[in-house]
């Protein structure tokens, strides 16, 4: 129980006039202090601070500017891709064609030459076989001439008529030989 005694009732703070005299001059100096720098520091630092915040929202509005410009400048450069694309479709498309009408033009005129040269060497070839027709006509008359003349000059029995005649004809059968040789 002496330590209850012990404890007895006393304020915190235990103010009394003349301590209230003795702080006010040290209370009237903290809040002059205060004031004077809160005149001084708290608003050029707010402004600063002000002005820091403004500069920010201003970069950050220009950098959604730039970021709404760079996607519209994306989506214009994507659409002149395509339209880029679609062009180069158009253009390898017509090239197509146009190489087509080129090939087509070109086999045309090529199976005109071959039909002309053709029909050419048709004509050449049924020239020549009349050509040899009239050579080989010719020879069958000279060679039938000789054999007149062979004929009626030798003396007229029948081994020499044989004889003759047999010449007549191997000379003959060679001649037209060479014909048909030549046409074929």
């Amino acid at each position: 129980m002496y330590m209850l005694e012990s404890y007895r009732y006393r304020p915190l703070i235990d103010m009394d006039f003349q301590m209230f005299v003795d702080m006010f001059p040290n209370l009237l100096n903290f809040v002059l202090v205060a004031a004077l720098l809160t005149y001084l520091l708290y608003k050029p630092v707010k402004k600063i601070l002000q002005a820091r915040a403004d500069r920010v929202e201003g970069d950050m509005k220009d950098a959604a500017l730039s970021k709404a410009t760079a996607e519209e400048l994306k989506t214009q450069y994507e659409q002149k891709v395509r339209d880029i694309e679609t062009e180069r479709a158009a253009i390898l498309d017509e090239a197509r064609k146009l190489a087509n009408e080129n090939r087509e033009r070109i086999l045309e005129t090529a199976k005109a030459e071959a039909a002309d040269v053709k029909s050419r060497a048709e004509r050449d070839i049924a020239t020549e076989k009349e050509q040899i027709k009239g050579a080989v006509h010719q020879a069958i008359i000279d060679i039938s001439a000789d054999m007149a003349a062979k004929l009626i000059s030798a003396t007229i029995d029948k081994t020499a008529h044989e004889k003759l005649f047999s010449e007549a004809m191997t000379e003959l059968e060679a001649t037209t030989f060479k014909v048909e040789s030549a046409t074929a």
